[in-house]
């Protein structure tokens, strides 16, 4: 799929997004945020697009090696009644490799097989712990004109598989915080559930788009699905952004 954009965009973006709070909760929390944001699209180094840094390290028309982050947002346990009492789920962010195959390339699409292996990590913002690693291997479908002729659009599948330390965080009940409707529980490594993610992008005029996210969880299966804090086999986010570029580069 042929692109032309440009190397550098500045601006501003504003999402507003409804989302569980954490895999297989019951509940949701709601927010905002407003975003100034820098792109950049070198031949070795992307940021901002597709994730938040990409470094190049193979760049080749169908076989691509990254390094990408992630990031989610933290949680209040007192808005989970499940949780009360308990810690609350601090901001999480992950780094690691992602080895990228090309399946197929046309002028109105492509289709990639995405390898990703990365390190987990929570933080409150006056530490950081290990939370484990994360093995997610993706199948991307990116196209245009799914509902307009103006919009653009990326589709993943992913299962996810996690290391101990990365379950416990969202499913572990120690001694202590253990109740007689929340007993104690030991979390296992394995299979953490799978995502289906659909965002499209709708170009307003040259300079605004507006984007529309969703995406589907699905954990039936999963390793924990005893924990007394795994409440759902099936969750949903929805989300919209508006971006404003302010400049870009010829």
């Amino acid at each position: 799929m042929k692109t032309d954009k440009p190397i550098w965009e500045i601006g501003a973006f504003l999402a507003v997004f409804n989302a569980p709070l954490y895999p297989a909760a019951a509940e949701s929390q709601g927010k905002v945020l407003p975003v100034p944001f820098v792109i950049y699209r070198g031949e070795r180094l992307r940021v901002g697009e597709d994730g938040i840094i990409k470094a190049m390290a193979v760049d080749k028309p169908r076989f691509k090696i990254d390094l990408s982050l992630g990031a989610a947002f933290n949680a209040n346990s007192d808005d989970a009644k499940v949780r009360e009492g308990m810690p609350d789920l601090d901001f999480i962010f992950e780094v690691g490799p992602e080895v990228s195959i090309m399946l197929s390339n046309t002028d109105a699409s492509e289709t990639w097989l995405n390898l990703q292996f990365r390190k987990v990590f929570s933080s409150d913002f006056s530490r950081i712990d290990d939370r484990g690693y994360i093995f997610q291997p993706e199948i991307s479908y990116q196209g245009k004109q799914l509902f307009s002729d103006n919009d653009s659009f990326k589709f993943t599948f992913a299962p996810l598989f996690a290391t101990n330390k990365t379950h416990q965080y969202f499913y572990q009940v120690d001694e202590k915080y253990s109740t007689t409707e929340r007993p104690a529980y030991d979390a296992k490594g394995g299979y953490l559930g799978s995502e289906l993610v659909l965002v499209n992008r709708f170009k307003v005029r040259h300079d605004i788009s507006i984007f529309v996210s969703s995406k589907l969880g699905f954990y039936k299966g999963a390793s924990n699905v005893d924990s007394p804090l795994f409440k759902k086999d099936f969750n949903y986010a929805l989300g919209v952004g508006f971006k404003w570029t302010l400049y870009q580069s010829n």
